[in-house]
C-alpha cells in the first residue's frame, strides 16, 4: 500500500478549501496579516479533520460505494477497512490536539465536530435533511473556527450562512446521485422520501438562496467591492450547476466554492 493512497482516501481538495475557509474566517473577524503560530494549528488541524470525516464515512458506507462509488480505495480493496478506521481515528485525534494547543473555543468546536461527525457518519447522513444540515455545518463552522483563533466572530457567521445554504444544496445533490446505492441499503434521503423531482426543487431552492444572499456582505459594508466581481462570477456558476446533472453539480458547485472562497479572502484584505 503506497502513501498515495493514505493521502488519496482524504481527498486533500476538500481539506485545502476548510483551511481556505479558516484563513477566510480569520481574516474577516477583523485579525491584521500577521500570521501567529496557532493560525497555522487551525489550518492544519482543520485539513486532518476534513481528511478524518471523509475516510470514516468511507468506512461507515462500505456497502453504499460498493454500488454509488466502487472504486474508492476501501471497496476497491486498496485500503481496509480496519486500517481506515484506526487511520481516521489517528487523524481526529492529531486534530484535536492541535486545536487544544489554540485556545479553548477551537478546542471545544473541534470537540463537537468530532461527535457530530462520528454521529454523522454512522447515523445521520441516512436521515433526510438532518444528514443533509449535518454535513453543511462542518463547512460552515470553518469560518468560526477561524473566527475564534482571535477569538472575535464578528461578522463572520454571515458567510457561515451563506456557506451552509450552499452546500445543504449540494448534499441533496448528491444523494441524488446515490440514489441507486442508498435504496439499496434502505437509506431514508430526501430524495427517497419525497422523490426525485421535489428533491431536486428543494436543492435548487438552498443554492438560490445562497446566491441571492451573497451580495448582502458588500451592501452591509462587511467586505469591500473586490468581493463582488469574484462572488458573481461563483453566482454564475452556482445557477449553472443547479440545472445540471447530480454528478456534474458536485464538480461544478465545488468550483463556485472555491472561487466564493476567494472572494471572501480577497474582499478582506
Amino acid at each position: 500500500m503506497a502513501l498515495k493512497e493514505f493521502i488519496s482516501i482524504l481527498r486533500p481538495i476538500d481539506g485545502i478549501l476548510a483551511a481556505i475557509a479558516v484563513l477566510a474566517g480569520f481574516l474577516i473577524a477583523g485579525s491584521t496579516l500577521q500570521f501567529p503560530i496557532t493560525l497555522a494549528y487551525a489550518l492544519v488541524s482543520v485539513f486532518l479533520f476534513s481528511g478524518a470525516g471523509i475516510v470514516l464515512n468511507d468506512f461507515f458506507d462500505f456497502e453504499m460505494d460498493k454500488v454509488n462509488a466502487p472504486h474508492r480505495p476501501i471497496p476497491a480493496g486498496i485500503i481496509q477497512r480496519s486500517t481506515a478506521l484506526y487511520y481516521s481515528i489517528a487523524l481526529f485525534a492529531v486534530a484535536v490536539l492541535l486545536a487544544f494547543f489554540i485556545n479553548k473555543w477551537c478546542f471545544f468546536l473541534a470537540i463537537l465536530n468530532t461527535v457530530l461527525e462520528i454521529l454523522y457518519a454512522w447515523r445521520l447522513k441516512r436521515i433526510a435533511l438532518i444528514g443533509n444540515f449535518t454535513d453543511s455545518w462542518f463547512p460552515a463552522s470553518s469560518f468560526l473556527y477561524g473566527a475564534l483563533i482571535i477569538p472575535s466572530l464578528g461578522v463572520v457567521p454571515v458567510l457561515a450562512l451563506l456557506a451552509f445554504l450552499a452546500n445543504t444544496g449540494r448534499e441533496i445533490f448528491g444523494d441524488l446521485e446515490d440514489i441507486k446505492g442508498d435504496k439499496k441499503m434502505k437509506a431514508k434521503t430526501l430524495p427517497i422520501i419525497i422523490g426525485e423531482k421535489k428533491a431536486l426543487m428543494i436543492a435548487r431552492v438552498f443554492i438560490l438562496m445562497a446566491v441571492l444572499l451573497s451580495i448582502l456582505p458588500w451592501v452591509l459594508g462587511l467586505l469591500s467591492f473586490y468581493y463582488v466581481p469574484l462572488v458573481v462570477i461563483a453566482n454564475v456558476v452556482f445557477v449553472f450547476s443547479m440545472f445540471q446533472e447530480p454528478s456534474k453539480n458536485q464538480a461544478l458547485t465545488k468550483t463556485a466554492m472555491l472561487i466564493a472562497l476567494v472572494a471572501f479572502l480577497v474582499g478582506a484584505l
